[in-house]
């Protein structure tokens, strides 16, 4: 079923102002940002980016959630047990959670329910629904209710990282009674119980969000979460125009370094110029993503990347130091190590690396030589199939550092900039043979990283885009999963990464760092090793 919409004003706004205005908390704010790569569904079980997962984590909640800290907290479930044999889970859930106001239960409160956490992870589950997000739950053996507040789920195996898989967005509950007043048309007609509920959408222009009075969580002061009235989101896609709306004070918040605007904005130290300090506060804050270039294994071309003395050449041909200063003004640390990112444990500082990819380009040219590639830096062969870097428009820089870099070593590159969607796409069925890439944690577990190159997981089946497959890797992350001692977990994640080193199945480049650039009026936007939005308790500062 599907119902009409009408755009609001945001000139409403001013005549909306709570009665719970305590404490001078002014319910009539609305915060204002930018979400340039657009969204094609709220619906939590297609939340597949950053994007969908920034708007999902307002509208909807999880059982659990993750802290600043990455500890798991409470959410939707008060309290949870856990079996001695690691296996069965018992949720606790509120009972004071209500959701969004929908004609789909006649407008009558309707509260949260064990019913319906059952359903919605059986339905994130269900092939039929097809969720990206299915992977979530392979472990799960089932889910079942045990009373009107209490779940139980049992897996199949132990597994640590389950409880922080439950805080992804995938795991949003939603009311049955929802999907089936909407049908398809839900994921445009978004019901939830977070913070923020839907009120508006405009594709391609705006999107708005509105105050849940009715949200389950308050502040220290027992005030109620969230404090503003209202979340307006654009969709510009040029990034430049985004940055001059913000300048202009059209928009709150921007987040990222982008080419078309850094220059203008941070310095080369990655700080704010000093013509912005009196008006605009930056955050720095370690970022659990990892930039890298992936080069696929099955069938590599050029047929050259099979051999490994050659990726690692492509690896040590990187001044990664200088393509963070000139590519992204000093923002983020430089990756010489594996795929596990600084701030997750598993990661290995650089000096604990054996071997690790310092810029070298005369090693590099030595292995080149070595491989019967080149005949010299001088005097190389007549002819080197170039690579084939395949990239969206916003990383073509990237690539064409790295295009020089490897040209300089005697490998030819040519950067082919291909339309997101198709990019996406393209890496997702296994058809890239080398391409830009990046991994931002879906939940604070170093397995979420190298799941990436398991063997069940290779592309068209999973994530595993590069269709690596090695017996030895999946045993060290299969030990890691079923591992009691965190200790013996993060050995066995830590040997998984070094078997991705040392045999230079992947080239990381940044370990990266998130950046987010508001204007001063605005306090309460916490930072997150994850990068999430968290609206709850932002607010304008009292003058």
């Amino acid at each position: 079923m599907f119902r009409q919409l009408f755009f609001i004003s945001f000139t409403f706004f001013g005549f909306f102002i709570s009665c719970e205005n305590s404490n001078n908390i002014n319910r009539g704010e609305v915060f204002r940002y930018n979400e340039a790569s657009g969204v094609s569904s709220l619906d939590p079980a297609f939340s597949r980016d950053q994007a969908s997962n920034w708007i999902s984590k307002q509208i909807f909640s999880t059982l659990v959630d993750t802290d600043s800290s990455l500890q798991i907290v409470p959410n939707l479930s008060l309290s949870w047990n856990l079996s001695n044999d690691g296996l069965v889970y018992d949720f606790f859930l509120r009972s004071d959670v209500i959701f969004h106001n929908s004609p789909c239960f006649k407008n009558q409160k309707r509260y949260l329910t064990a019913h319906d956490v059952v359903y919605s992870l059986q339905r994130l589950k269900n092939v039929k629904t097809a969720s990206p997000g299915a992977w979530v739950l392979e472990n799960v053996k089932s889910i079942s209710h045990d009373g009107p507040l209490h779940v139980v789920i049992i897996l199949d195996a132990s597994d640590p990282s389950f409880l922080g898989r439950l805080s992804m967005p995938y795991c949003g509950i939603v009311p049955e009674e929802a999907i089936d007043f909407f049908g398809k048309e839900f994921s445009s007609n978004p019901i939830g119980t977070g913070p923020f509920y839907f009120k508006a959408w405009r594709r391609n222009d705006k999107l708005v969000l509105r105050r849940n009075k009715h949200f389950y969580q308050t502040d220290h002061e027992g005030i109620r979460l969230p404090y503003i009235e209202a979340v307006s989101i654009r969709f510009i896609p040029d990034r430049q125009a985004a940055f001059l709306e913000f300048i202009k004070g059209n928009l709150d918040f921007l987040t990222g370094v982008d080419p078309s605007y850094k220059d203008q904005l941070f310095n080369t130290n990655g700080n704010l110029l000093d013509q912005w300090r009196n008006k605009f506060k930056l955050y720095r804050s370690p970022f659990l993503n990892t930039e890298y270039i992936g080069i696929k294994c099955n069938n590599p071309s050029p047929a050259y990347l099979s051999d490994a003395r050659v990726r690692r050449a492509l690896n040590l041909a990187i001044d990664r130091e200088n393509m963070i200063r000139y590519l992204k003004n000093g923002i983020g640390k430089a990756a010489y190590g594996g795929l596990i990112p600084v701030g997750l444990k598993g990661n290995r500082p650089d000096s604990s690396w054996k071997d690790p990819y310092f810029f070298n380009k005369q090693a590099a040219v030595k292995l080149l030589i070595d491989a019967g590639l080149i005949y010299d830096s001088v005097n190389p062969s007549n002819y080197v199939e170039p690579i084939i870097l395949s990239t969206t428009s916003g990383y073509r820089d990237l690539c064409e550092y790295l295009q020089s870099a490897w040209g300089n070593i005697g490998i030819p590159v040519k950067v082919d900039v291909i339309p997101a969607a198709s990019f996406r796409e393209d890496k997702s069925k296994g058809r890239l043979s080398v391409y830009r890439a990046s991994w931002i944690a879906d939940y604070p577990d170093a397995e979420n990283y190298l799941m990436l190159f398991e063997g069940k997981r290779a592309a068209p089946l999973g994530p595993n885009s590069s269709q690596f497959v090695n017996s030895k890797f999946d045993s060290l992350l299969s030990a890691g999963r079923n591992a009691i001692l965190e200790s013996s977990r993060i050995n066995a994640y830590e040997r998984a990464d070094k078997l991705l080193h040392d045999q230079s199945r992947l080239i990381p480049l940044i370990y990266d760092e998130s950046v987010r650039v508001i204007e001063k009026k605005w306090i309460g936007l916490p930072a997150h090793p994850m990068n999430w939005l968290d609206l709850r308790h932002i607010k304008k500062a009292e003058n």
